[in-house]
Protein backbone atom coordinates (compact mmCIF):
# COMPACT_ATOMS: atom_id res chain seq x y z
CA UNK A 1 0.00 0.00 0.00
CA UNK A 2 1.32 3.42 -0.95
CA UNK A 3 0.27 6.29 1.33
CA UNK A 4 1.18 9.87 2.17
CA UNK A 5 1.68 9.58 5.95
CA UNK A 6 3.19 6.20 6.84
CA UNK A 7 3.56 7.04 10.56
CA UNK A 8 -0.18 7.73 10.92
CA UNK A 9 -1.12 4.75 8.75
CA UNK A 10 1.04 2.29 10.69
CA UNK A 11 0.06 3.57 14.15
CA UNK A 12 -3.05 1.37 14.46
CA UNK A 13 -4.99 -1.19 12.46
CA UNK A 14 -7.94 1.23 12.35
CA UNK A 15 -5.74 3.91 10.76
CA UNK A 16 -4.42 1.42 8.21
CA UNK A 17 -7.91 0.29 7.24
CA UNK A 18 -9.23 3.87 7.12
CA UNK A 19 -6.43 5.12 4.86
CA UNK A 20 -6.47 2.06 2.60
CA UNK A 21 -10.19 1.91 1.97
CA UNK A 22 -11.18 5.60 1.97
CA UNK A 23 -8.35 6.92 -0.19
CA UNK A 24 -8.35 4.33 -2.92
CA UNK A 25 -10.69 3.47 -5.76
CA UNK A 26 -10.60 -0.23 -6.68
CA UNK A 27 -11.27 0.60 -10.33
CA UNK A 28 -8.25 2.87 -10.74
CA UNK A 29 -5.88 2.50 -7.77
CA UNK A 30 -5.12 -1.23 -7.56
CA UNK A 31 -2.20 -2.75 -9.43
CA UNK A 32 -0.62 -6.18 -9.39
CA UNK A 33 2.29 -8.12 -10.76
CA UNK A 34 1.20 -10.42 -13.58
CA UNK A 35 -2.31 -8.95 -13.46
CA UNK A 36 -4.96 -10.57 -15.61
CA UNK A 37 -8.71 -10.70 -16.05
CA UNK A 38 -10.57 -13.97 -16.41
CA UNK A 39 -14.17 -13.46 -17.33
CA UNK A 40 -15.10 -10.45 -15.26
CA UNK A 41 -12.68 -11.24 -12.43
CA UNK A 42 -9.40 -9.40 -11.94
CA UNK A 43 -6.45 -11.05 -10.20
CA UNK A 44 -2.68 -11.03 -9.99
CA UNK A 45 -0.03 -13.61 -9.25
CA UNK A 46 2.49 -11.35 -7.54
CA UNK A 47 2.29 -8.54 -5.01
CA UNK A 48 -0.79 -6.35 -4.92
CA UNK A 49 -0.24 -2.58 -4.78
CA UNK A 50 -2.95 -0.17 -3.59
CA UNK A 51 -2.44 3.55 -4.22
CA UNK A 52 -3.97 5.16 -1.10
CA UNK A 53 -2.39 8.57 -1.47
CA UNK A 54 -4.58 11.67 -1.13
CA UNK A 55 -5.88 12.64 -4.56
CA UNK A 56 -6.46 16.26 -5.68
CA UNK A 57 -10.25 15.75 -5.69
CA UNK A 58 -10.40 14.49 -2.07
CA UNK A 59 -11.69 16.76 0.65
CA UNK A 60 -8.96 18.16 2.91
CA UNK A 61 -8.33 16.24 6.14
CA UNK A 62 -10.20 17.29 9.27
CA UNK A 63 -7.91 19.00 11.77
CA UNK A 64 -8.74 18.99 15.49
CA UNK A 65 -9.48 22.45 16.90
CA UNK A 66 -8.89 22.31 20.67
CA UNK A 67 -10.71 25.61 21.31
CA UNK A 68 -13.82 24.39 19.51
CA UNK A 69 -13.67 21.02 21.27
CA UNK A 70 -13.59 22.80 24.66
CA UNK A 71 -16.66 24.87 23.73
CA UNK A 72 -18.56 21.73 22.72
CA UNK A 73 -17.51 19.94 25.93
CA UNK A 74 -18.83 22.92 27.93
CA UNK A 75 -22.20 22.68 26.18
CA UNK A 76 -22.47 19.00 27.13
CA UNK A 77 -21.17 19.40 30.71
CA UNK A 78 -23.51 19.02 33.67
CA UNK A 79 -25.75 22.11 33.78
CA UNK A 80 -24.99 23.00 30.14
CA UNK A 81 -27.72 23.33 27.49
CA UNK A 82 -26.81 19.98 25.92
CA UNK A 83 -26.14 18.04 29.15
CA UNK A 84 -27.23 14.44 28.73
CA UNK A 85 -27.65 14.85 24.99
CA UNK A 86 -24.04 14.84 23.82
Amino acid sequence: MICDDSSFTAATLNNFLWVTFTRSNPATDIYGIQAESRGRHWGCRGPLVIDARIKPFHAPPLIDDPALERKIDELGAKGGPLAGII
